[in-house]
C-alpha cells in the first residue's frame, strides 16, 4: 500500500536550465570551458530558482498539514538547495540517489547545436519515439525511468510508508514516471502529455504534485492513492485542486480504436 500522502516537488530553476534553454534558441555563450567541465549533478538554482523555491516551500506550509513524516531529496545539488529553501518544520531529509535526475550519457551538459551534429541517428530515434529512446552513450529512457521509479522508490514507500505522509524533492524526469505510475498512465499518455503545447502538461521548477489516499469529498482513508493536486505556486498554471485519479481499462473496441490511430505501412499485410 503506498503512503497516504505522497508530495512531489521539482527543483527550482538551475544554472543548467538557462543555459541550455538559451543553447536550444542558438545562443551558446554561456557554454564556457568552465560550465562544461562539469556534471549537470553539480548545477546551483538561479536568483528565480531560489525565489521558486521558498515560494514553493511558503504555499506548503499555507495549505499541508505539518509536519510530514519522512522527507526524500536526490543527491543532485539542485535538489538539495531547493529542498533546504523549502523551510519545512522538522525536516530531516534522507538523500535519495534513486530520486537522481535521468542519465543523460554523452549528451550530458552540450550545447544543443553539438549534440544534433554529433548524435543524429539518436535524436532521430527520440523523434520517433521518446519514450522508449536512449540518451547517446546508453543513459536511461523514459521507460527505464519508470522501472527505476517502480521497482526502488515506490517499493521502498509501500514498505516503509504506507502509513506516512512523505515529501520528495526531485527532478521533471523523476516526477514525470512517477506520475506515469501513481496516475495508470502508459507509453501514448507520456507522448500525449510531452508533445502537448498546454503549460499545465508541463512539469515546472518547483511544480508540486500532491497525491493522495484520503477521500477529497469524504475525507475516508481509501486503500489506493485517490486524487492528485498540481501546484506552481510561481507561475501561470496555478493550483489545480483536487482531481481524480481514474483507472483506465479497455474494452475489445477501445483497444482496436486506439490500433487504428497507426495506419498500415506495408502492402499485402492484409490476405
Amino acid at each position: 500500500m503506498l503512503p497516504i500522502e505522497i508530495i512531489l516537488v521539482r527543483h527550482g530553476e538551475s544554472e543548467g536550465n538557462i543555459v541550455h534553454k538559451a543553447s536550444r534558441k542558438g545562443d551558446n555563450r554561456q557554454f564556457t570551458p568552465e560550465f562544461r567541465d562539469r556534471h549537470s549533478r553539480s548545477f546551483r538554482l538561479t536568483d528565480k530558482g531560489i525565489a521558486q523555491a521558498k515560494a514553493a516551500g511558503e504555499w506548503l506550509l499555507a495549505n499541508v498539514p505539518m509536519p510530514l513524516d519522512r522527507f526524500y531529496v536526490s543527491d543532485y545539488i539542485r535538489a538539495k538547495e531547493t529542498a533546504a529553501l523549502l523551510s519545512l518544520p522538522n525536516a530531516q531529509w534522507r538523500v535519495e540517489y534513486q530520486l537522481r535526475e535521468r542519465d543523460r550519457a554523452l549528451d550530458d551538459n552540450m550545447p544543443d547545436d553539438e549534440r544534433r551534429a554529433l548524435y543524429a541517428r539518436e535524436q532521430q530515434q527520440y523523434e520517433l519515439d521518446p519514450f522508449l529512446a536512449y540518451p547517446a552513450g546508453g543513459g536511461e529512457s523514459i521507460a527505464q525511468m519508470c522501472l527505476r521509479m517502480k521497482a526502488d522508490f515506490l517499493e521502498h514507500a509501500a514498505r516503509e510508508c504506507f502509513d506516512k505522509r512523505i515529501i520528495a524533492v526531485c527532478h521533471g524526469h523523476v516526477m514525470r514516471p512517477l506520475q506515469l505510475e501513481l496516475e495508470h498512465l502508459g507509453h501514448d499518455d507520456f507522448i500525449r502529455l510531452d508533445e502537448s503545447d498546454d503549460p499545465k502538461d508541463k512539469i515546472h521548477n518547483c511544480q508540486i504534485f500532491w497525491y493522495t489516499r484520503r477521500d477529497p469529498d469524504t475525507q475516508k482513508l481509501m486503500p489506493a492513492l485517490v486524487a492528485r493536486r498540481s501546484i506552481c505556486a510561481m507561475g501561470a498554471v496555478g493550483d489545480t485542486g483536487w482531481q481524480r485519479i481514474p483507472r483506465h481499462k479497455y474494452s475489445n473496441d477501445d483497444l482496436l480504436t486506439e490500433v487504428a490511430r497507426y495506419p498500415r505501412h506495408v502492402a499485402g499485410c492484409l490476405k
